[in-house]
């Protein structure tokens, strides 16, 4: 059991769920709320679903692994419509996907401003389409001997695939001391660097709200 951060991703995201049918990755089965206070599959801001088997991943060295769970996850949902919350959705990571992507302006103290400017300067259109991806997938994947990896806790985004890899680098790199030459090992098509710089920026636009 965990808290509902927000009704109608926690919603969706049990209905993707609920339909899983992939033999490469395991995804936490959602359990229906019954009884007063119920709604959807939430029940008085608490959400539920059955435990996944598994332990969390060695990182930085089966980073491996966490590519190829999130390669799976990613490929069995790529042909996901874009959720209609995401447009009304209002987090402080909701918004740090903005400042990356959407031009939003950027709050916090004037070392972080700095370097999200200096980031922003680097900005240039992106071709590659958009599709759901897991926006903290790094920490979010469990081994267990026997069985497929299994991917938990996704908040959703709808970014081209490569965010999400970006993403992972990224936060490998800042938050658990993985080497510079992840960057090239997991490139990935030729916006990549742009990746990198909105996966940065992701991160960064959420500071000023939660710091």
């Amino acid at each position: 059991m965990k808290p509902v951060g927000y009704i109608p991703e926690h919603d969706w995201v049990c209905e993707v769920y609920t339909a899983w049918d992939s033999e490469d990755v395991r995804v936490p089965e959602p359990v229906a709320p019954r009884g007063t206070g119920a709604t959807g599959w939430s029940a008085d801001g608490w959400g539920a679903h059955v435990f996944v088997p598994g332990r969390d991943t060695d990182l930085v060295h089966e980073l491996p692994r966490v590519k190829d769970a999130s390669d799976a996850f990613h490929d069995h949902i790529k042909e996901l419509p874009r959720p209609d919350f995401m447009d009304v959705r209002n987090d402080p990571w909701a918004f740090g996907d903005r400042v990356a992507w959407d031009a939003a302006r950027p709050e916090g103290d004037q070392e972080t401003l700095e370097v999200i400017h200096a980031l922003t300067d680097h900005l240039a259109p992106v071709t590659t389409s958009g599709q759901p991806i897991h926006g903290d997938i790094l920490p979010n994947v469990l081994l267990a001997d026997g069985l497929p990896p299994a991917v938990i806790d996704w908040p959703v985004y709808f970014r081209p695939v490569a965010m999400a890899n970006a993403i992972t680098v990224t936060d490998a790199l800042t938050f658990r001391g993985a080497p510079l030459a992840l960057l090239d090992e997991w490139e990935t098509g030729e916006d990549w660097n742009q990746m990198l710089i909105r996966a940065l920026l992701y991160r960064l636009g959420a500071t000023g709200l939660i710091a």
